[in-house]
């Protein structure tokens, strides 16, 4: 049997009555929502044995709206709308929204009784139901961990929560005796017109119009508050606090970027898209732009989607419909749909026959990396062949596009301003 540091043998250490009493109620409560979770899982597979044709819809209780409650999936970033169905206050299965177009095609009427809604069921991928998992999975952590040895030992211990915000703030110390600095002491810039002229004087030194001399000697008494004097660009020792999500939602991710870049003063805020689909953002972004006059733009939209239910054809460029892109479960049933009744065409670009590709009437297996020398070879063969619309690339605005019967324009029409060779921006009048 194994000892530890001082010489006892840590399954026999001593444990006081408080110990024990705390440690019974935890494993007592846990060993309590465990059974009437399993007993309410039994009842369903009772039910599964027992009911069947008429009789189930009339008695199934999962089918009664009183045991159901609509909510938003987030197994996945598509945010499907569900339904989550009850048993004895135990979630039991989940299954997709009837009221919403995402996930049921034609959806039901809005206006559709709730008593009558509760019998339909809309469809939700494998990995949305597998919800009732992810809820109820016993290694899910409801708690606050701490690290409790050396970095990388897989140590942790449970710590209450004011604790841990405590320790958070105004830093902590760790088993292995490290510590870590709190926000208070790295919240160092506090100052919104200090910020202000430090930033603006550490692009002039990384842009070569400041020397590292010269910022030094103007901001000779805030240097401490700087992570790294002789590199400003790092910014004041507010960046060393990272916050890092992972798929956040819309209104949370805006609350957090408030909190974090406006309030406390630290550009680090990522989240999942800061390494992933960000491509996408920004080229639909410079595609849906609207210029609003004076050097300023309005911005444009961050998502766009072929429109399967009409379209005659569609080319997928590094994505598919069937497993990567976003909306699958809507996406799926619509792309079917329209491949199915509609006769629609689709072709694949990709080096590997995806499930997309295999569905496809054209798929193009280009080498990994050609994609850029593909998508110009197609834009020289459209120009080359006049295969363009012409009308709409003369719309140089929206009373041009009004008159031609259009919703939308370009500015296929403006004129480049050309300098050292080079197309760089529009020549605009102001």
């Amino acid at each position: 049997m194994g000892k530890n540091g001082n010489g006892t043998n840590p399954l026999r250490a001593e444990i006081t009555r408080r110990d024990f009493i705390k440690t019974s109620a935890l494993v007592g409560g846990s060993l309590a929502l465990a059974s009437g979770v399993n007993a309410a899982f039994r009842r369903v597979a009772e039910m599964s044995h027992t009911l069947s044709g008429a009789a189930a819809a009339g008695e199934y209780p999962l089918n009664r709206p009183e045991n159901i409650i609509y909510s938003v999936c987030l197994q996945c970033h598509t945010s499907c709308t569900i339904k989550g169905k009850l048993l004895d206050g135990v979630l039991v299965k989940i299954d997709g929204n009837p009221y919403s177009p995402m996930n049921m095609l034609p959806h039901l009427p809005y206006d559709t009784p709730p008593a009558e809604a509760a019998k339909v069921d809309a469809k939700l991928c494998p990995k949305g139901q597998a919800g009732v998992n992810t809820l109820y999975d016993p290694y899910r952590i409801t708690k606050v961990l701490k690290r409790a040895g050396k970095r990388g030992e897989n140590k942790w211990e449970v710590i209450p929560f004011d604790q841990a915000i405590d320790e958070i703030v105004n830093g902590g110390t760790f088993a292995d005796g490290t510590r870590t600095p709190g926000l208070k002491e790295i919240w160092a810039v506090r100052d919104p017109d200090l910020m202000a002229a430090l930033k603006a004087d550490a692009m002039a030194v990384a842009g070569g119009e400041m020397s590292l001399d010269e910022f030094k000697s103007k901001h000779a008494d805030h240097l401490d508050l700087l992570i790294d004097p002789d590199h400003p660009d790092l910014g004041p020792r507010n960046n060393q606090f990272v916050f890092l999500a992972g798929r956040i939602e819309h209104g949370r991710k805006e609350f957090a970027k408030r909190w974090l870049k406006d309030a406390f003063g630290s550009v680090n805020w990522y989240e999942h898209t800061t390494i992933c689909e960000q491509s996408h953002h920004i080229a639909f972004i410079q595609v849906t732009n609207q210029y609003k006059g004076g050097g300023k733009w309005g911005g444009g939209k961050e998502h766009l989607k072929p429109d399967f239910a009409n379209a005659e054809m569609v080319i997928f460029f590094g994505t598919g419909a069937f497993e990567a892109n976003f909306g699958p479960t809507p996406m799926s049933e619509l792309v079917t749909w329209s491949l199915t009744y509609r006769n629609m065409k689709i072709a694949v670009v990709d080096p590997r026959l995806s499930k997309t590709a295999a569905k496809a009437k054209w798929w193009l297996p280009i080498k990994p990396g050609t994609d850029a020398a593909l998508a110009l070879a197609m834009g020289r063969w459209i120009v080359e062949n006049e295969r363009y619309d012409a009308t709409y690339l003369t719309n140089a605005n929206k009373a041009a596009a009004a008159a031609d019967g259009e919703t939308t324009w370009t500015n296929a029409t403006y004129l480049v301003k050309i300098e050292n060779g080079k197309p760089t921006r529009l020549l605009r009048p102001e």
